[in-house]
């Protein structure tokens, strides 16, 4: 299995707009992505403008459709970032 831990950095003036993205976004991945395990978002709080996804994928075609997924809105996930985000991919031990 195969797990994700994305950290997103959102422009302050987006906050409100990108939790809200967070949230259909996640909804729509547990929905629509029958490989996808876990789909958490998380806030910091001690940088509220920090978003942590927690992501589990049964395998790497999972991932690999939540990625085409993605690509899909990212106009609009871009407009929302400050700054590329940090991706750590993880092999279940």
């Amino acid at each position: 299995m195969l797990t994700v831990v994305a950290t997103v950095k959102v422009k302050q003036d987006k906050l409100d707009e990108a939790m809200g993205f967070f949230k259909e976004l996640a909804a729509g991945v547990l929905a629509n992505e029958p490989g996808t395990l876990a789909y958490v978002i998380h806030q910091r709080r001690d940088d509220p403008c920090s978003v942590v996804v927690y992501e589990k994928y049964e395998s790497d075609a999972a991932f690999a459709i939540h990625g085409q997924n993605l690509a899909a809105k990212g106009a609009e996930f871009g407009a929302l970032m400050d700054g590329p985000p940090d991706v750590v991919i993880l092999d279940e031990a």
